[in-house]
Parts: structure tokens; C-alpha cells; sequence
């Protein structure tokens, strides 16, 4: 890849894409690399499941691409079955290329504009996203600006994989979780994970299944905090903390196969700090509107660590 960008500390060696902001590989010390990747030019389809991408604006799926704001319905392009949009369509954030403001040995400044009606939403944006590695530690912050009313709800994409991930074990800060109907997007309703596949308040392994937003809290907060843990077989694990109201969990079910590598279906679980999928369409859900007084910011922390 002509784009590589490397970053290190004295536990963590990450490396970088400029296309989609994406973290393509995290190692901790020499070991392998905990995160899936695979070399882009090799397999032309592996960007098309968003791995280590930066998504959005609007992350996740909206029910037939609509957004209504301020009187306005926006369309957003659909992307799946032609009937929702996912992570803001065809040409979202993950499919840009970022300019690099700023790099040093263990930090590094993306930025992305985006002008009104970019996507098909109002707002002329400027979108910053900050990595850096302390430690064991992989920080991620976001912000981002607009002139006019808009949602934005940005999500990181990597797909997590600690040893031999049909031994992962995960658990979440969340007694609730959002169902979804046929097409993956949320019903509406808010339910308890008690009782169900869904209850990860302690750990245990991922239903095969899994693709929803688990209801870490109902607000956004001003500092991170604890939402969930993955734990590999040897004990290695990555603690999750994010100001983000909701936690996508995606087991991987449709991962391609990859010839040439050990990606394949279930090979890696995502877990994606966000706002609540399809906000814009249910008043119940924590809003993702951002305004020219109210600007967007997330922090998520990845803490790498061996379990006790």
C-alpha cells in the first residue's frame, strides 16, 4: 500500500490507511496483529465490510436512507437491497480519502470535509479524527463541525480477533439492547437482554447471529467510560471504553473468505462505539443531531491487557 502510516509506543505497533481513516493492523509488542486485515490490492472486496474504516457520517442503518430535519426529508443513497443505507450509502466516509494534518511516532491527525449535501445532508462538515498510542493503549477521538443542523453519528469499524476467535468471550455494560426486523434495522423497541442470546453481562461467547446495538447508556458522556471487555483463549483482551451511547456487536457472519489469508466467515467480532442505529427515525432513541452550537465529539479507548 502506498498510503501506510505507521504509529508506535513501547507496547503497541499500529498501522494506518489514509483511505477511510482505517486502522489496518494493531500488534501488541511481536505478536500477531489483533485486528483482521488483509492487503486491499491483493483482495479488491475486503474494504467492501468496513474493516478498521472510520463510518458514517451517519454510521449504521436508517430506514430507506430518509432523514427528516427541520421540515426537510433528506434522502441519503441506499447501499443495501436498495432499500436502507448503511454507514451513509455508497461513497461514506470509509470510501474517502483523508487528508493527513499532523503525524508523529505515536500520533496521528485525519481530516475530512465534507460540503452541504455531501450524501444527502444539509451542512457543510469538517470531520477530524485523532489516533494515539500510550502504552498498551490505542485512543481514538473524533470531532466534527458543521454550519447547519445535521446528524452525525461516527463509527470505528475494526474486527477484533484474540487468538482463535471461536474462543472469544464477550461481555457488555448493557441490560438492553435494540431488536431489528428483517432488514437489520431496529423496530423501535428497547428490550431486555435478559433471558436472551443478548445478555453478555458477564462474559460468555458470541451467538453467531449477533448484529444489534446493545444500550450501553441513553445519553452521551463527556468522559469514557467501561461499555465492554473481549477476552481471547490465552487471555488476551481489549477493554472498550467510549462516551458513545450504544455499542454495535457484529459477530462477523458474513465475512468473505479471502484465499490466501484466515479471514473468513466468524473470523472477527466488531464492536462499534456510536449513537443508537436509525435515530433519526424513532424520538425515543438519544438524538445524533449535531449543530454549528452543539458539535460532535467521541472518544473511544481500546486498552490492551492480559486477563487475571
Amino acid at each position: 500500500m502506498t498510503d501506510e502510516i505507521t504509529l508506535s509506543s513501547d507496547a503497541l505497533t499500529a498501522r494506518f490507511s489514509a483511505h477511510g481513516a482505517r486502522l489496518e493492523m494493531l500488534r501488541l509488542v511481536d505478536g500477531p496483529s489483533l485486528v483482521l486485515h488483509a492487503d486491499a490490492a491483493d483482495h479488491p472486496t475486503w474494504r467492501s465490510v468496513y474493516p478498521g474504516a472510520i463510518v458514517g457520517p451517519v454510521a449504521n442503518r436508517v430506514t430507506g436512507g430518509r432523514v427528516r430535519l427541520g421540515g426537510h426529508i433528506y434522502q441519503m443513497p441506499c447501499n443495501e437491497n436498495s432499500i436502507t443505507a448503511l454507514h451513509s450509502g455508497p461513497n461514506g466516509l470509509d470510501q474517502r480519502v483523508w487528508e493527513v494534518k499532523g503525524q508523529t511516532q505515536n500520533a496521528l491527525h485525519l481530516q475530512l470535509t465534507l460540503a452541504d449535501g455531501d450524501g444527502g445532508l444539509p451542512g457543510n462538515r469538517t470531520i477530524d479524527v485523532r489516533y494515539v498510542l500510550d502504552g498498551a493503549t490505542l485512543s481514538l477521538t473524533i470531532a466534527a463541525d458543521t454550519d447547519a443542523p445535521t446528524p452525525i453519528n461516527i463509527a470505528h469499524h475494526p474486527y477484533w480477533r484474540l487468538g482463535d476467535a471461536s474462543a472469544h468471550l464477550l461481555q457488555v455494560d448493557a441490560t438492553h439492547y435494540l431488536p431489528v426486523d428483517a432488514r437489520n434495522v431496529p423496530t423501535g423497541e428497547i428490550a431486555a437482554v435478559a433471558g436472551t442470546v443478548f445478555d453478555h453481562t458477564s462474559p460468555k461467547p458470541l451467538d453467531p447471529d449477533i448484529d444489534h446495538n446493545f444500550c450501553v447508556r441513553r445519553n452521551r458522556r463527556e468522559n469514557p467510560r467501561h461499555v465492554a471487555t473481549l477476552t481471547g483463549a490465552d487471555g488476551l483482551a481489549v477493554d472498550i471504553e467510549s462516551t458513545e451511547p450504544g455499542l454495535q456487536v457484529y459477530a462477523g457472519a458474513y465475512l468473505p473468505t479471502l484465499a490466501g489469508t484466515d479471514i473468513t466467515p466468524l473470523a472477527g467480532v466488531a464492536m462499534e462505539p456510536q449513537g443508537w442505529p436509525d435515530a433519526v427515525n424513532h424520538d425515543a432513541f438519544p438524538s445524533i443531531l449535531c449543530a454549528p452550537d452543539t458539535p460532535y465529539r467521541q472518544i473511544t479507548r481500546y486498552r490492551i491487557r492480559r486477563a487475571t
